[in-house]
């Protein structure tokens, strides 16, 4: 039977889930490790601790969205009425800075793409009629 259900995590307190999420991957770390070795007597585990990190996972970030509050504390749980404010600021992920860059580029009017170089242009060429010669 499962040692995490929902009710128990739901009072447990923001940084209890925080340090349990972090021991639940290091061990799910260690038992990869030792079903790749085949160490690992019961592989099922390993389906059983990733669903446990998820499931600690979704009821933080209910939590943090202020969508579900936990239950132990009274400094854990947002004020009624009042929005959640996000508890960390997620740094911008790697397509929209990539896009900010490619329109700084269409403004500034630079080349999307650099020029390509002459000898890899004439070596495809040779390799290209080559390959027509065999052909042939």
């Amino acid at each position: 039977m499962r040692e995490l259900k929902i009710e128990r995590i739901r009072e447990m307190t923001e940084d209890d889930i925080i340090v349990k999420i972090r021991d639940l991957k290091e061990e799910l770390f260690h038992l990869r490790f030792r079903n790749t070795m085949r160490q690992l007597q019961n592989p099922l585990l390993l389906r059983e601790k990733r669903r446990d990190v998820a499931r600690l996972e979704t009821i933080l970030n209910e939590h943090l969205k202020g969508i579900r509050a936990l239950i132990a504390g009274p400094g854990t749980a947002p004020a009624p009425g009042a929005k959640a404010a996000p508890a960390r600021t997620a740094a911008p992920s790697a397509k929209t800075t990539a896009k900010a860059k490619a329109a700084a580029k269409k403004k500034s009017g630079a080349k999307s793409a650099p020029a390509r170089s002459k000898p890899a242009a004439k070596s495809r060429a040779k390799s290209a009629t080559k390959k027509k010669g065999k052909k042939a």
